[in-house]
């Protein structure tokens, strides 16, 4: 049975996503709901797209499609045009965002939601606060791509295969930090590996990889997130589960809910809640900064500095 999904956002990001979720010729019925126009012959390459895969179906998207939607990808809504305007971008974001909510909840919506958006520990928290929905339902990409690519390039190093290493980007999409502490190849951490001399891998090399980390997260993940988005929609709309970073909601002191990226357990069912990841105080204090800024964005969108 084909699972209806809904991509939202920009014509340029719908594209992109749309062609992604192509790719995976999954069961889906997808429509396009763009926040600007989406030329016709840009949509017709889309849906000829379709028409050469076995189980996918494309169309423009209406209000009556929310209510059976089983998912909403949720890519920026305008253009993000240079790191001097961000919070006017993110400004003209959120109205955006917010009519988008009442829209797909108006006509009835009770699937999940998957942000793919730039800022997306500020837009899964607020897709909460303006839906309603369950916290579980609720995620977005954050640093999940970026967790793939650390685990890739360290496997590159250590000469080893696509299941032997294990690690985590956590934070946010835009402010990314790794957990050294909780890498491991094999059953060795990482950092223990460091001190062997049978082994190619030095702070140097570590420090080169938090540069491209951190690079990564600073540009357009349009292709990081491609490639990722088929691990992600099997998960959530399919068999089997993932373990994984990604942006989901959580509650801090004082009952204060915000979203960031820690491991998680992502199945048919939404999203679960696993053990604390365990870190170094580097890493916690790290992390605290991170939470501390968004918890500062949050509050000044709330208080009428951006307003929603």
């Amino acid at each position: 049975m084909k699972k209806d999904v809904i991509i939202c956002g920009s014509a340029e990001c719908v594209y992109a996503a749309a062609l992604a979720c192509l790719l995976t010729n999954f069961q889906l019925s997808i429509s396009l709901y763009c926040t600007d126009e989406l030329a016709a012959g840009r949509f017709q390459e889309l849906a000829s797209a379709a028409d050469l895969q076995a189980n996918v179906s494309m169309k423009r998207a209406e209000a009556a499609d929310f209510k059976a939607a089983d998912l909403l990808l949720i890519t920026d809504l305008k253009a993000f045009s240079s790191d001097t305007k961000v919070e006017s971008d993110i400004q003209a974001n959120l109205t955006l965002f917010q009519r988008l909510i009442a829209t797909a909840m108006g006509n009835g919506f009770a699937g999940k939601i998957c942000s793919l958006q730039k800022y997306d520990a500020l837009f899964v928290y607020f897709a909460w606060r303006f839906s309603g929905l369950p916290q579980n339902d609720i995620l977005g990409l954050g640093t999940f791509p970026l967790t793939l690519l650390l685990e890739r390039l360290l496997q590159k190093q250590l000469h080893v295969g696509a299941h032997d290493v294990r690690a985590y980007v956590i934070g946010t999409q835009n402010r990314p930090t790794i957990a050294w502490s909780r890498a491991y190849v094999g059953v060795a951490p990482i950092l223990k590996l460091m001190a062997s001399e049978e082994i190619a891998f030095d702070a140097d090399k570590m420090t080169q990889l938090e540069k491209r980390v951190q690079t990564e997260s600073q540009v357009t993940q349009f292709a990081l997130q491609a490639v990722c988005l088929q691990t992600v929609l099997r998960a959530l709309l399919f068999s089997g589960g993932l373990l994984a970073p990604f942006t989901t909601l959580h509650t801090k002191e004082a009952n204060q809910t915000l979203a960031y990226s820690m491991p998680v357990y992502l199945d048919h069912t939404g999203v679960r809640q696993v053990a604390p990841l365990v870190l170094s105080k580097t890493e916690q204090s790290e992390i605290e900064e991170i939470i501390t800024a968004t918890r500062g964005a949050i509050t000044k969108i709330e208080q009428g500095d951006l307003r929603a």
